[in-house]
């Protein structure tokens, strides 16, 4: 009598959840073909709830050459997702009373430079320290050849001493170089390489038996990262091989901690559960790395972003997503890899999307893929069939010359159903041009982003450069004092202005 009154209740559970179960996947399947059809998604999809997927889908290629399909064994390259690993093994070794989180990094590097830095402030991006860019890429200017490694990091801030963007603690800004550091004080403590730290103390109890340390093991199920080498012409290159992004992709790829963690979408989604049931963590230190940060003056580090209002704990972003209850989330990018973690612990709902494309649609597909999961329109979305106005404009320019491209733009402009224009793509597509040695084209295109975007002291630079390639001195010299006169942090654009003058004007 209990199975069969257990076997009915199953029966009634099956029967309520099936058709929303049905109709979620429905919806989500026609948003992937949609975002398949206009090539604005290759990757891979996956919601899971309660320790069930719900819906998992693969779109695209992992290798184009082979036209090797994604599946769902795909694994991919999860970018700054690799952040919170980092911060779930910090604070392990917090559990176990090896480090304190207000430890100073003097404690670990003897003769750090900068002794009033924690590692709390490196876990919540408050440290003020330069980022890898800012430290790594003179050096990389001064020899193409220069490889950064996390045992470089200490010795380079130690050499170059680079002031401080800030007080520690009285601001948030995005930082890598930090969650490098973090990572040598796992090792340092742990006495394990961060690979095997990883393998050993997160990887094995989460069960997640297809995720690595980049490097640390065979290319296991590995895809190949792809961007956009002419966003005009739309052709993709591998990152390998990309010249646009060699510094990241070779010059500062061996940096781990902030990056280079490889996984599966089956893995994050088990990541998730791990944290549910606090096999790798303790409830009492998981809440607070999902507590917001708190800067010196008691306000919220809220860094906000692409997907709406957010504070920051330590190492997650914590969306304020309007009566849905705490969430945790962290998107990743690396040069041929965009990727997108959202878990919301109340529900125990995960939603996972690996993209290996760099796609123009990934961001629009996030916010697809939640709001059909969640039944509302928490993001505001544009329609996933929009397409890019800029493109075709500039590849009739290239093709018939101005006229013809100033009359489809004029003609298609107030369509605002079908297409959308966006000032950083116009921007980035002259450029392209500008590189590509097509000046004219160039130029106009250029010129019409000033004139569309008239705001931005960024187009006037631009457009400066354009002038500048043309031999036309007189009118670049005019296009980068308005762009400085705009943005007085514009530093290049002051330097650019010195050389063509003679004159040092003060920034």
């Amino acid at each position: 009598m209990e199975q069969l009154k257990r076997y009915f209740m199953l029966t009634i559970v099956i029967s309520i959840t099936s058709p929303l179960f049905a109709q979620t996947s429905n919806r989500l399947d026609s948003l992937l073909d949609r975002l398949d059809a206009a090539h604005l998604f290759n990757g891979n999809v996956l919601v899971a709830e309660k320790r069930k997927i719900i819906y998992s889908r693969s779109v695209g290629f992992a290798q184009l050459k082979d036209h090797k399909k994604n599946t769902v064994r795909s694994a991919f390259q999860v970018g700054s997702v690799s952040k919170t690993f980092t911060a779930i093994a910090v604070l392990q070794l917090v559990q176990q009373h090896k480090l304190h989180l207000d430890d100073p990094l003097t404690r670990f590097f003897a003769g750090f430079p900068y002794q009033d830095i924690t590692v709390r402030h490196l876990l919540s991006h408050t440290s003020g320290l330069p980022d890898k860019e800012e430290l790594f890429f003179p050096l990389i200017d001064a020899d193409s050849t220069y490889t950064a490694t996390n045992d470089s990091v200490i010795s380079v801030l130690s050499k170059t001493h680079k002031p401080l963007a800030f007080s520690p603690g009285s601001q948030w800004r995005y930082n890598n170089v930090g969650y490098a550091i973090l990572a040598l004080i796992v090792e340092k403590v742990s006495g394990e390489s961060f690979a095997v730290y990883l393998d050993r103390h997160i990887f094995l109890p989460a069960g997640m038996k297809q995720s690595y340390l980049l490097s640390s093991q065979s290319e296991l199920n590995q895809v190949t990262g792809y961007l956009v080498r002419h966003h005009y012409l739309g052709d993709l290159e591998p990152i390998a091989v990309s010249k646009k992004v060699r510094r990241w992709s070779y010059n500062l790829r061996g940096l781990y901690g902030p990056t280079n963690i490889i996984s599966t979408t089956s893995d994050l989604m088990k990541f998730g559960q791990a944290l549910d049931a606090h096999r790798i963590l303790s409830k009492k230190l998981l809440d607070t790395a999902f507590t917001p940060f708190r800067l010196s003056d008691g306000t919220k580090a809220t860094p906000g972003g692409e997907f709406g209002a957010a504070a920051y704990g330590l190492g997650w972003f914590l969306p304020e997503a309007g009566g849905l209850g705490k969430m945790i989330m962290h998107t990743g990018r690396e040069p041929g890899f965009f990727t997108f973690f959202w878990h919301d612990p109340i529900r125990q709902r995960t939603l996972i999307l690996l993209d290996n494309a760099e796609s123009s649609g990934f961001g629009t597909a996030c916010k697809a893929v939640f709001n059909i999961v969640y039944g509302q329109s928490y993001f505001k979305q544009e329609p996933t069939g929009k397409r890019s106005l800029f493109q075709p404009y500039v590849r009739l320019l290239l093709k018939e010359g101005p006229d013809a491209a100033a009359t489809l733009f004029n003609r298609l402009k107030s369509d605002t159903l079908h297409y959308f224009t966006d000032e950083r793509e116009l921007n980035e597509l002259g450029l392209e041009l500008l590189d590509d040695h097509h000046e004219t084209a160039a130029l106009e295109a250029l010129k019409l982003c000033t004139l569309l975007y008239p705001a931005s002291w960024n187009t006037y630079d631009s457009y400066g450069k354009a002038l500048l390639q043309a031999g036309r001195k007189r009118e670049a010299i005019d296009m980068y004092r308005k762009s400085v006169e705009m943005f007085p942090g514009n530093l290049p654009g002051y330097k650019i202005l010195e050389k063509l003058t003679g004159v040092r004007d003060k920034p």
